[in-house]
């Protein structure tokens, strides 16, 4: 990884900014030749303007500064977020193992720590169908979450992804308070993408507890947020999913229709394996007993 200072010249030099546009009105020549050269350390504020003034945003920055790649931390972190579903379960155990052998030498990393629990909760789920041991390993999180005065973005993505591991009535509170903070989100990187995922969790949940008509008021705020903001993936998923309401609660041949409808779509954009397990749940839910 380079330096601060040599990333700072080499994005400067590159862009042919000369270095009266950098430091004017900000510091002295001499301070910014001392920042390039790694001579010393700047101010927050400063660095900051001196990005704006390179029109370089702080993510774009660490990536140069990492020869355009992400970084170890971030590459994990990315991998996590990445994950649309819970049934490829040989990618979830990589990932866990992976971030176990980074935590071995970087201890200093609560983020982490996290997600290796998420991680390992939703394995448990996925291989042993135990809710309740997957409760048990991510309740510290929410523990500590829940004394919070306010709710950050981690901590609004890791809440997403294991509130319906508890009982209901928590889930659902936990539900109102991540809607309640994405609000605070609404222009962030992502946030819609997490806000259709999380409609498409709890819809998920509702729906294996038989509340049918409660899973779909949030199933289709996340079809219409999911087809606005062209997720489809989520966009086809959610189909499917109100494909097998529509089933269990009054037509199904409607609800039949519009399941080939989601698996064309998703078989078309290469998601064979989520075509595969909509049809193994619409089986699931909606077949004769």
């Amino acid at each position: 990884m380079k330096t601060t200072g040599m990333t700072i010249k080499e994005i400067r030099v590159s862009k042919n900014i000369k270095q009266e546009a950098i430091y004017s009105n900000l510091i002295s020549r001499n301070l910014l030749w001392q920042i390039e050269n790694d001579k010393i350390n700047t101010s927050y504020d400063v660095f900051k303007e001196i990005l704006n003034r390179l029109n370089v945003s702080f993510d774009e920055f660490l990536y140069i500064q990492n020869n355009f790649k992400s970084t170890p931390l971030q590459e994990l972190q990315n991998r996590y977020n990445n994950i649309y579903t819970s049934i490829e379960i040989e990618i979830l155990i990589d990932l866990k193992n992976d971030i176990d052998a980074y935590i071995e030498h970087h201890q200093n990393y609560p983020l982490l720590k996290d997600l290796e629990k998420c991680l390992m909760a939703i394995i448990e789920i996925e291989q042993n169908d135990d809710f309740a041991k997957a409760s048990s390993l991510v309740k510290p999180i929410w523990d500590r979450i829940s004394k919070q005065n306010d709710w950050y973005w981690e901590d609004i993505q890791i809440m997403s992804h294991i509130f319906f591991m508890f009982e209901e009535e928590t889930a659902l509170n936990i539900c109102k308070e991540l809607f309640a903070k994405l609000n605070n989100y609404r222009d962030f990187q992502n946030a819609d993408r997490l806000e259709i995922s999380t409609l498409l969790n709890i819809s998920t949940m509702l729906l294996s507890q038989n509340k049918l008509s409660d899973s779909l008021i949030y199933l289709n705020k996340c079809i219409t947020l999911a087809e606005e903001k062209k997720y489809f993936i989520q966009w086809a998923y959610g189909l499917g999913t109100k494909a097998i309401i529509q089933s269990k609660e009054t037509n199904s041949n409607k609800g039949l229709e519009l399941l080939h409808q989601a698996i064309n779509i998703l078989k078309t954009i290469n998601q064979t394996l989520l075509a595969d397990t909509l049809q193994t749940d619409y089986n699931k839910y909606c077949s004769p007993s």
